[in-house]
């Protein structure tokens, strides 16, 4: 199961406005709010393909200006393979 910390840039008047909204879909685990915009976050997605697609999402959502990866765990996957 890919595991991804992620970096999401926003304006940071609608940080906590989309903070809540990830919080509520549940396809994003925010941990923290900065005051500059910057919220961090984890993604858990069942295949690397969702993950990639969940990113991308993010990243078509209003108000968020950039979305990066701070750290990819997707060993269980390798394992799977062997």
């Amino acid at each position: 199961m890919p595991v991804s910390g992620i970096v999401i840039r926003c304006a940071p008047e609608r940080s906590d406005d989309l903070a809540r909204s990830l919080r509520l879909s549940g396809s994003v685990e925010v941990s923290q709010v900065l005051d500059d915009g910057t919220l961090i976050a984890v993604i858990e997605t069942s295949t690397v393909d969702e993950e990639v697609a969940s990113v991308k999402r993010l990243m078509d959502t209003e108000g968020v200006l950039d979305v990066m990866v701070a750290y990819h765990n997707f060993e269980d996957l390798i394992d799977r393979e062997c």
